[in-house]
């Protein structure tokens, strides 16, 4: 992927700038279903980078006990890479329910972040996780292994 691949969003989500089309066979690319998703988390969190992934991880954890609204751990070895988090700690994550489209968990997104000021990422059941930070390598990391990567 290279910079003219790649959408370029303004503070209020609008579309500065968008890639140049391909030739044939590639398809005409589209600004994310997920962008009003990062743009909260921007707003909210003052995110350097979101990262979205669609990992096996992300999907059983939210699967373990489907009445659960959040994902609770500790005693593991990865917490201490999660900001403001150690061996000890308990690591919360919420768990927000799964719509037919993204743009449609925008405002269950933001009642997450909102209600879980340490969380550094949220669990969508049966979908994904969206993991933030200062960096898109900080972004990752606070993923806590549930990217799949």
């Amino acid at each position: 992927m290279e910079p003219e691949d790649m959408y370029v969003l303004s503070g209020d989500g609008a579309i500065i700038s968008s890639p140049s089309p391909k030739p044939y066979p590639h398809k005409p690319s589209k600004c994310s279903d997920c962008a009003s998703l990062f743009m909260k988390t921007y707003h909210m969190r003052n995110a350097g980078a979101v990262i979205h992934s669609h990992g096996m991880e992300s999907c059983l954890a939210t699967m373990i006990n489907p009445h659960l609204k959040e994902f609770r751990v500790t005693h593991m070895e990865m917490i201490k890479g999660i900001k403001g988090h150690g061996y000890y700690d308990e690591l919360v994550i919420p768990i927000i329910e799964n719509t037919a489209y993204e743009n449609e968990l925008t405002d269950s997104f933001a009642k997450a972040i909102e209600a879980y000021p340490k969380t550094t990422a949220v669990l969508v059941r049966n979908h994904g996780i969206y993991g933030w930070g200062d960096s898109w390598i900080s972004a990752k990391t606070q993923c806590f292994g549930f990217s799949g990567g």
